[in-house]
This record gives structure tokens, sequence and C-alpha cells, in this order.
């Protein structure tokens, strides 16, 4: 690998160590080229908590680390360098060494996972400890990076604008983040915050994805492709809404990119495929989302769709405050409830039978065990302890008044004794789809205590 050209693990005493993927140590490769120079590229950092970005470094060597590297070669090529065990392949781990034998050089390869232990310390110590090395004072052959740059509210989005930067000695390319499919295979990108600065937690649970949104600066890449040239950066403002809940802080932002790249050269162990975690930044949010009715509308169909897949079922804890559907499955037939119910975070699911009237069902009822699926935001206080409550967050209102959140409302009519727990009789015949601010209709022979009740989106 003289010049930094790829020639292989071919001169005597040439090795690599490979690691292909896997929670242990990532997609990571070690070098000797049997000269003077070694190399450490990492293809994965998303669970490397000091490092962000991928690459590869090179290590111009000191002569006592020549000959340790030179001791390595000569270990992987003895005889006995694969009698240990067992063997695993997840993830893949192999080495490459040129070995000479009557004067000629061989190519062999194997297992990492198969050398003895008496072998490992004289293989491994000396190549991780110059990795190290490599990382923090070698030269960036390879360096790609990302960072959040800012994060923008506008018009109920917002538009979060991200920086790659390629701080290597090589060029590198890649498509624009509105091609990419967003799982890790196929492209992924997205930020996150690590902290609220002054908490202790780690990640508040949200975050913006940002694989396949609308790139507002696209017309800077006519192509859909970022190129970099060495030592340059490029920022992308990109159109997301988050996928949780925001209190306004400040926040140290991080993230995860999965992503294809090509880059200039080959042969120094980096995959076209790479995993890395960004250089993290302090945003400020200065206010909560959602904090208009624009905004709850949006994030509740976002949220309604991610808990779709998660019910609670009879005896487990809810694990969030709102108002939940009873869902339940007759002769393997899924019927859900009219109204919905408002539960608190740490209640349990009863066990019990439910009686409910059915969606749909024209008065007929649900009555039996059921599981209960996240519709919407609870009836909320407009301040701790008040009796007055969010407007788009009421579920009911009375006929004539201003409607205070889209969807459906049904008529209910007192039905049972004034108590703490009064009992009414809905009318499914009733049934509306409104949007905010429209007027609620009237109610026909109107009794004492008759009103509107919200039932869904």
């Amino acid at each position: 690998m003289a010049n930094d050209s790829n020639s292989g693990v071919q001169r005597p005493g040439a090795f690599s160590l490979s690691w292909s993927g896997g929670l242990e140590y990532g997609s990571r490769e070690m070098t000797f080229d049997g000269e003077g120079k070694f190399y450490f590229s990492n293809g994965d950092t998303i669970n490397d908590d000091t490092q962000t970005g991928v690459g590869v470094f090179v290590l111009s060597l000191q002569n006592r680390d020549m000959e340790e590297l030179k001791g390595v070669a000569q270990t992987l090529c003895d005889k006995d360098i694969q009698t240990g065990g067992p063997e695993t392949h997840d993830p893949a781990a192999t080495f490459n060494v040129a070995c000479t034998d009557d004067g000629k050089v061989i190519s062999r390869s194997g297992s990492l996972r198969l050398i003895p232990e008496q072998f490992r310390h004289k293989i491994f110590d000396a190549p991780f400890r110059l990795s190290k090395q490599a990382r923090t004072d070698g030269r960036k052959l390879i360096k790609l990076d990302f960072t959040t740059e800012s994060v923008e509210h506008k018009n109920g989005n917002y538009i979060v604008s991200v920086r790659f930067i390629n701080s290597g000695d090589r060029w590198i390319k890649f498509k624009t983040p509105d091609h990419w499919s967003g799982d890790s295979r196929n492209g992924g990108l997205a930020v996150a915050p690590f902290s609220e600065l002054g908490k202790i937690q780690p990640r508040d649970d949200w975050g913006f994805n940002l694989a396949g949104k609308k790139i507002f600066n696209k017309n800077e890449f006519p192509e859909g492709e970022i190129f970099l040239n060495p030592g340059e950066s490029k920022i992308l403002n990109l159109e997301a809404i988050p996928d949780n809940k925001i209190q306004k802080g400040v926040y140290e932002i991080s993230g995860v990119a999965y992503m294809n790249i090509q880059y200039e050269g080959d042969g120094w162990g980096l995959s076209t495929h790479v995993d890395f975690c960004p250089i993290k930044s302090r945003i400020t949010f200065d206010h909560d989302y959602p904090s208009t009715p624009e905004e709850r509308e949006q994030w509740e169909a976002t949220h309604r769709a991610s808990m779709s897949s998660h019910p609670v079922k009879p005896s487990e804890t809810f694990a969030e405050d709102g108002l939940y559907r009873a869902v339940t499955l007759i002769s393997g037939v899924r019927y859900r409830s009219l109204q919905v119910t408002p539960f608190k975070a740490g209640d349990v699911a009863t066990t019990e039978n439910v009686k409910m009237p059915m969606d749909g069902g024209n008065g007929v009822n649900i009555n039996g065990p059921v599981q209960w699926e996240w519709e919407a935001t609870a009836p909320t206080p407009v301040e701790q302890w008040s009796f007055d409550m969010i407007d788009d967050a009421r579920q009911f209102c009375e006929a004539g008044s201003t409607c205070p959140r889209s969807g459906r409302w049904v008529a209910r009519r007192y039905a049972g004794p004034d108590s703490l727990r009064p009992e009414y009789r809905h009318d499914a015949s009733s049934l509306v789809t409104l949007r905010r601010g429209q007027p609620m209709p009237s109610i026909r022979d109107a009794g004492e205590r008759t009103d509107w009740e919200w039932v869904g989106a």
C-alpha cells in the first residue's frame, strides 16, 4: 500500500484483520502494508461512545511498531493458527496474511474466531493499540461526518439543516437523502436529542426522521447527488416533523446515518455501506411541540399510526396519557368501540368484560374482554390544577357552541342517576364529522343534560 494505493496484502509480512459488522466490533479493518504504514478503517460508529463519522486513517510507523507488526504476521503464518475455536459467523471476523514459504510469497486467510488463546495477545495487542493511535494522530485518508446545524420552526413544520463534512484527503459522493428508503440497508438519516442540557436522563423520546423528506435547497444538488471534495462540507435543508412531543429547552442533538457512499480509491477495508453517529450539536427549541391546534392534529395522526401496533392488553399498564379506543376480536373479526376512554400513564387495563357501543354497530354493544388502542390526546388543563381545558383537547361540548376539535362527534343524553359516574345514552344516528371552528349542530328533542361527545378523528 505504498503511496496509499491498493496493492492488497501481497508483500511479505503484510496482513489485515477484519470484522464485517455486528454489535461488538462494527465494520472495521486493520491493515499493515509490510513496509511502514498501518491503516485503520472504521465503517460503523453506531455503538461507539467516543467516535463519530466513518473513515480510513493511516499511520506512518516507527521501527519498534513495525517490528511488532511483522511479529503479528509471523504468528498468523503459524501452522497451528486455526486450531482454536469455536467458530461463529456473526459477525464475520477474518484475517489475510502474506507468508513466505520456500522463498515464495503465499497469501493465507482464516477466521479470527479459530485463533488459539495462546496466540491472541501476540496478534491483537499491537494492532488495537495502533488503531487508537491512527484514529487520533494519523492522517485522515477518508473521513465523513455529519452534524445538525439548526432546527427552525416554520408554519407548523420544521426545517432541519444537516451539514455533511469531508475532512479527509479523498473525494466522497452519495445520493441525497430524499432518495433513501429510511431503513438501515438502503439508507436512513435521523437526528434526535441525546439529552436536554442540565438533565441527567439519556435521550428524550423524540426525533426527526429525514430519509425521503423534501429538500428545500434541492436546486444545489441537481443530479440528486452530493459530491464532497477533500475538506469540503455541504448543508441540506430538509422538511420534517418530530415523531413525538417536544418540551422547549436546549438539547444536545445526536442521531444516526445509514448510507451507501462512493469514495476515491479502494482497498483499505472501508465498505461502501457505512453506519455512523454524528458530531453532536446544541439546539434551542423555543416552544413546545405540539403547541397549536394544527400541530396537535398533525402529531396525533403520526402518533396514532405509530401506536396502532402497540395495544394495551388486559392487566397491562398504560404507558402514557391519552384517549383510548376499545378493540376486541369476535370469531376472528375485529370490532372497535364507538367511544374513546381517557386513561393516565400507570393505569392498569381491566381484565373484566367491557360493555360499550360498537363503532358502526347501530346500537349494538361490544360486551367482553378488550384491549385498548391510543386514539388522541386526553382532555388537558390549560394550566396545572385548572378546570379549564385546552380547546382542541376537549372531549365534550354543548350544542350551538364552536367545534373545538376536528373529527367525529355523537350526541349523548343523560340516562342515569346524578352521581360521580352518571350514565349516558349515545345516539349513533346523530354521528357527524366536523372541522374545528364549525358550529356544533343543535340536538333534536334535546332534554336536560344533552351534549356532544368526540369519538375520534
